[in-house]
């Protein structure tokens, strides 16, 4: 059928209604896509940025495990030197950890 003869049998409010129906059909179809492709870009990009962290956390973890055992091993040396006071260190060492 032609525009024209929907228009003479129906009148110009149900064209305009059906016109109407299409273009809002499109326009949510083109929302809907876009919006989809967006929310996929944007979970990519926070999934990567919490991979990263996750990441750098560990090896924060894995440096303050190794400082640790440095203040341990240091620790023990200067009480070792100390003579006397080896004990007093190794106590203080024992409670730090507690």
């Amino acid at each position: 059928m032609d525009w024209l003869q929907i228009l003479e049998q129906y009148g110009i409010a149900t064209v305009v209604a059906i016109a109407m129906f299409f273009m809002v059909k499109q326009q949510n179809k083109y929302i809907q896509d876009e919006l989809s492709k967006e929310l996929r870009e944007s979970f990519t990009r926070l999934e990567g940025i919490l991979i990263k962290l996750i990441d750098q956390q560990k090896k924060m973890q894995i440096e303050q495990k190794g400082l640790e055992r440095s203040y341990k091993a240091l620790v023990e040396i200067i009480a070792s030197l100390s003579g006397g006071l080896k004990h007093k260190f190794m106590n203080m060492l024992n409670n730090d950890n507690k």
